[in-house]
C-alpha cells in the first residue's frame, strides 16, 4: 500500500480505482471474502472538489465492486477527518453507496473534545451520529482517544474513565444499529478492531523514545471491553 500524498483530485481517483481492482482480485481468492477500507481524499479540498472525487468514487462502487462493502474512513488529513465537512457531504440521500469506518478518535483529537450531547457545545452530536453516521457505518475503529491525542496511552487508568464511558455509549449505539441492519440481511457479523498504534500514536518518554504504556495491553483491554459490552 502507499499512501496517497497529493492534492489533486485526478491522482486521488486514479489511486482509488487502482486499490479497489487489485482489493477486488485479492478478496476474489479469499475463502470467506472481505470488505475494502478506504484511505480517500484531502482535508483542505473544496466542497466542489470533495463531491467531485465522491461521484467518481460512488460510480467506481457500483461498476467495479458493487457486491464488496468499501468504508471510507474518518481519519485526519484526509476528506472526512471532521465532523463537520462529514456531516455536509455525506446527509442523508446523498452517496448512498459510500459507507464508513467511524474512527472517531480522530475527530476527537482535532476538534480538542470527546462530544459529549449534555454539552450544549455538542447538541449537533446526537444527528450526526443518528442521521450520517450509524445508517453507513459498516466498520469501527475501536481506539479509544481523548482531547489532546487519538489514542490514549492507557486507557484503563482512572483519569480516562468519563472520555471512555463516552466513547463506548457511541460504540454500543453503532453496533447495536448494525445488528439491526444484518438481523433484517441474515448477516450476523460485524466488525470492529481495538486499532491502536505503536509510535507515534503510543506517546513516548522524550530522549530515550520509550513508550509510556504497553500496546499489548491498552489493545487486549479495549478488546475485552468490546466483548464484554456487546
Amino acid at each position: 500500500y502507499i499512501y496517497c500524498g497529493e492534492y489533486d483530485v485526478l491522482a486521488h481517483k486514479d489511486d482509488f480505482k487502482k486499490q479497489i481492482t487489485e482489493c477486488k482480485d485479492f478478496i476474489g481468492m479469499v475463502k470467506g471474502g472481505g470488505f475494502i477500507n478506504v484511505h480517500a481524499g484531502v482535508d483542505a479540498w473544496s466542497k466542489e472538489e470533495a463531491i467531485e472525487f465522491l461521484e467518481y468514487c460512488q460510480n467506481e462502487i457500483e461498476q467495479t465492486i458493487p457486491n464488496i462493502t468499501c468504508t471510507f474512513e474518518t481519519h485526519r488529513q484526509r476528506l472526512f477527518g471532521s465532523p463537520f465537512q462529514t456531516r455536509d457531504l455525506l446527509k442523508p440521500g446523498s452517496f448512498s453507496k459510500l459507507k464508513v469506518n467511524a474512527d472517531l478518535s480522530h475527530w476527537y483529537c482535532s476538534c480538542e473534545r470527546v462530544f459529549n450531547a449534555d454539552d450544549d457545545r455538542d447538541k449537533w452530536w446526537p444527528d450526526l451520529l443518528k442521521d450520517v453516521i450509524s445508517p453507513r457505518c459498516e466498520y469501527i475503529h475501536a481506539r479509544l482517544g481523548w482531547a489532546q491525542g487519538p489514542q490514549m496511552a492507557d486507557p484503563s487508568a482512572p483519569e480516562c474513565e468519563v472520555e471512555k464511558n463516552l466513547q463506548l455509549n457511541v460504540w454500543k449505539m453503532l453496533m447495536e444499529d448494525q445488528m439491526k441492519r444484518r438481523d433484517r440481511s441474515g448477516d450476523q457479523i460485524i466488525y470492529a478492531s481495538p486499532e491502536y498504534g505503536p509510535p507515534p500514536y503510543m506517546p513516548v518518554k522524550p530522549h530515550s523514545q520509550e513508550p509510556v504504556a504497553s500496546l499489548p495491553s491498552a489493545v487486549a483491554y479495549t478488546k475485552k471491553l468490546l466483548e464484554k459490552t456487546y
